[in-house]
């Protein structure tokens, strides 16, 4: 519990107070095998990593979740947190860099179709066209009729433009997205 409630406060940028729960674990539980400073810091860089995400850093983001799990190998990335960057590193251009994190965001949430969607989107604009239509059509079998009508209709035309070999993220479209 107390490691939990350590990576929480490290993920949230917190790193003394993850620090001193950290060492409070391992008081208590001498099975417990860590560096509490190295929890810390990688904890304290996913947050930092989310912050460039939102900066538009994708490069930047991208190197805090490496050099996070270099720290702790046992550190949990969300698949949410790995299909936002995936979904913003691909509207920013970057879709080739991060479809390692759409893949394990989609292994972590396999049946999510937003997860999918993400990943979809990464996979037409690196010209698997083949790979995205799947992923979109996970995304429109869990939309609900009566109040997403727009969306599924957004994703089966990408779908019938990507059957047809044609790339349906013009500069509009993907403006569109960003905004």
């Amino acid at each position: 519990f107390l490691v939990k409630v350590g990576e929480e406060k490290a993920k949230a940028g917190n790193v003394r107070e993850a620090i001193t729960t950290f060492q409070t674990a391992l008081k208590w539980n001498s099975e417990l095998k860590f560096d509490p400073h190295q929890k810390a810091e990688a904890g304290s860089l996913v947050y930092k990593a989310n912050r460039f995400i939102q900066e538009k850093k994708i490069n930047e983001a991208i190197a805090a979740y490496n050099q996070a799990q270099k720290l702790d190998a046992k550190l949990e990335i969300d698949a949410d947190t790995w299909s936002n960057l995936c979904r913003q590193g691909s509207l920013r251009e970057s879709a080739k860099k991060v479809m390692f994190a759409c893949e394990k965001a989609v292994k972590l949430a396999p049946y999510d179709g937003s997860i999918r969607d993400s990943r979809g989107l990464a996979r037409a604009l690196t010209g698997d066209y083949k790979g995205a239509i799947p992923d979109f059509e996970a995304y429109i079998a869990q939309l609900d009729e009566t109040n997403k009508k727009e969306l599924k209709a957004q994703r089966q035309g990408w779908v019938k433009e990507l059957r047809a070999l044609q790339n349906p993220f013009t500069k509009e479209v993907l403006d569109k997205l960003r905004s």
